[in-house]
């Protein structure tokens, strides 16, 4: 079921962030919300996630959710293992289950060497794939993510994006992915809006149809989106 968000308004004091807004996500797919800092891009997931008051409706996200922040916020005092296990266990009782589960999540997004180590003794980089690691243990049909992938370098990204695509191809979910970047939206999206104005519209959607494991940022059938994502965005 896709989820609909119809005639959707938040308001903070006299700061009216959305009025009367509506759209819609493709259920199993990767939707990504782009738009400049402060238009509501986190507050719209967070109509999804039932974390702010809102008036209006949002349908079809009634379910269990796995919500990725900007920051990994992994328990520090623990081991990586550890922090997956303590998520996993609410979920999956049996012991030999969730290390099977575990280790197959750590080894797919190339992190099995960190699984003893503590958060701080990992870079940021391995740090937000135990992050993608946990919201993909947690057998949620929705996944939100919040601009994760904000402070590292683009070739990290584009590896942690890639992270983000093969278990999604396995084990499909919904998924809403803030972000400001358009080569984050060129890499992972099959659809796309872009807000703008104060209270936020959209001001440009879309899809892309090529296969998200095939795209490069060099792909020249990428060219005309990049540009319009680039005019709606500077807009």
């Amino acid at each position: 079921m896709n989820i609909k968000i119809e005639n959707v308004s938040v308001s903070y004091g006299e700061n009216v962030v959305f009025d009367s807004f509506s759209t819609e996500f493709e259920e199993n797919k990767i939707n990504v919300v782009l738009g400049g800092s402060g238009v509501g891009k986190t507050t719209l997931i967070n109509c999804v996630a039932g974390l702010v008051r809102y008036g209006g409706n949002v349908y079809g996200a009634d379910c269990k959710k796995s919500y990725i922040f900007q920051k990994d916020r992994l328990i520090p005092s623990i081991s990586v293992y550890k922090n997956l296990d303590l998520v996993l266990r609410t979920v999956c009782k049996d012991k030999a289950e969730r290390k099977k589960k575990i280790e197959d999540m750590l080894s797919t997004l190339e992190i099995s060497d960190c699984k003893d180590k503590r958060p701080g003794e990992i870079s940021g980089g391995q740090a937000q794939r135990v992050a993608l690691a946990r919201a993909y243990l947690y057998p949620g049909k929705i996944l939100i993510m919040d601009e994760p992938f904000k402070a590292l370098d683009t070739a990290l990204k584009s590896k942690l994006i890639s992270n983000l695509i093969s278990p999604n191809r396995s084990r499909p979910r919904t998924v809403i992915f803030v972000t400001h970047a358009v080569d984050e939206c060129l890499l992972s999206a099959k659809n796309y809006i872009v807000l703008g104005g104060k209270p936020a519209r959209i001001v440009l959607s879309g899809s892309i149809e090529k296969s998200a494991e095939e795209r490069t940022l060099s792909d020249e059938d990428l060219t005309s989106v990049r540009r319009d994502l680039l005019h709606a965005l500077n807009a």
